[in-house]
């Protein structure tokens, strides 16, 4: 029979770790140090959502006037970012496929944006820790309201409270973990920091939340990977293990069945970040796979909207009820808003080095089976500044009444007949 050790050896060559590997680990490097994590327009969900919500407006006589849309986004971004790409696609078919200036200056290897380039989504990978999690608690059959307690790693001192967390508060920032009011890390030895700390402080959006997930869905997923070693087993070892098979998990059951590939690596062909005015070279923000869970995950706006079309309604990731309630609950999500179309959902990511360099994301889930997904790398005109909030805003004011807009129709062509009438009738015989 194997000793822990060979366990050990065994499970680290499965997930492409090695003892070295563990040994050299650094939970917050240089990159993730220096870089700054922004909120903007993240709120805690209310977690709601269950058969007893209110239905969404019906939109019954409203319209997505598309082509305001495109044009205004265009004219609201193109005058405040170093470049941008965005799409709007409808029940998965392109509506509209815009790009701004570049991924990549010159100075850095001119790269044109397209709908095909990655960059890093922040804290747009809460929303795919959330389909991930939603998936793998159903599979478990496990509600949303159990206590995460018994999938924390044992060895781990609990503070106050941390025996009430549920899944359910950690994907609407209700645990009241962390006391300073901001997003803040999420690298392992924070967290272990926090739990043993307890829930001292007040909801409020945490990057502690969804870092916790990736631990989480390790443990739920692959208990073996830790109860079955007593020996050499450390905060390194438990930090390499779940980065690294979160990242396979989420593979495979959120990227793989729809086609999608990303990684937590900055890759050569990846936008870079810049200030505004793009004036200067970029900002690569590099590995952040110790803050996976959070963010860290690079992808484009083509696959960002096919991962979002198929959790939504394709049944590829869970079955399309079970999608929609996740959205409801608000798990992964910044907005839930009621409009005259319908109801939105939205998610923002903003990450960035000293506010000037900035990679920021924004994913919408609009009604009649849109999505609309916008990438930017550089902040909106001034340091340390986003752009969710004007996005949202201009959706909303690219949504027409269509009775309204077919009697202005019909006033004007009875005008113009009238006009023609009697222009007409003026005219000498």
């Amino acid at each position: 029979m194997q000793d822990s050790t060979d366990v050990k050896s065994e499970f680290l060559h499965k997930l492409n770790l090695t003892e070295a590997m563990v040994s050299n680990h650094i939970f917050r490097p240089d990159n993730v140090r220096d870089a700054a994590l922004h909120l903007d327009l993240h709120q805690a969900g209310d977690g709601d959502g269950d058969p007893d919500e209110p239905l969404p407006p019906s939109g019954l006589f409203y319209r997505l006037n598309t082509q305001k849309l495109s044009n205004d986004l265009h004219n609201l971004l193109s005058g405040c970012v170093a470049g941008y790409s965005m799409q709007l696609r409808r029940y998965g078919s392109v509506v509209f496929d815009r790009q701004w200036k570049s991924a990549k200056l010159p100075v850095d290897h001119l790269l044109d944006w397209s709908s095909n380039v990655q960059m890093h989504v922040a804290s747009v990978s809460k929303l795919i820790t959330a389909m991930a999690m939603t998936k793998l608690l159903a599979s478990r059959n496990i509600s949303p309201d159990a206590h995460i307690l018994p999938w924390l790693p044992k060895y781990w001192q609990k503070g106050p409270g941390v025996d009430q967390l549920t899944f359910r508060k950690l994907l609407t920032h209700n645990s009241g973990l962390v006391l300073k009011d901001e997003p803040g890390p999420s690298d392992f030895q924070f967290m272990k920091d926090q739990i043993a700390l307890g829930t001292v402080g007040k909801p409020g959006y945490r990057n502690i939340n969804y870092g916790l997930c990736r631990i989480l869905i390790s443990t739920i997923d692959a208990p073996y990977l830790f109860d079955l070693i007593t020996q050499g087993v450390t905060d390194a070892y438990w930090d390499l293990t779940t980065i690294r098979y979160y990242a396979r998990y989420v593979s495979e059951n959120i990227f793989d069945p729809v086609g999608v590939t990303s990684s937590f690596l900055h890759e050569d062909d990846d936008a870079l970040a810049y200030p505004y005015p793009a004036n200067m070279a970029g900002w690569n923000s590099g590995d952040l796979s110790t803050m996976s869970g959070c963010c860290a995950w690079h992808l484009s706006i083509n696959d960002l909207l096919i991962v979002m079309a198929a959790f939504r309604r394709r049944n590829m990731i869970v079955d399309p009820v079970r999608a929609q309630q996740m959205l409801d609950r608000q798990f992964g999500l910044d907005i839930k808003k009621d409009t005259a179309l319908g109801r939105i959902y939205a998610k923002g990511g903003f990450w960035s080095l000293n506010g000037n360099f900035v990679e920021q994301s924004n994913v919408f889930f609009l009604p009649r089976g849109m999505e609309l997904a916008i990438l930017s790398n550089s902040p909106f005109c001034a340091p340390n500044t986003g752009f969710m909030d004007k996005v949202l805003s201009t959706i909303e004011n690219s949504i027409e009444n269509i009775l309204l807009a077919t009697t202005v129709a019909a006033f004007s062509a009875l005008a113009a007949f009238a006009l023609v009438r009697s222009t007409r009738a003026r005219r000498p015989r």
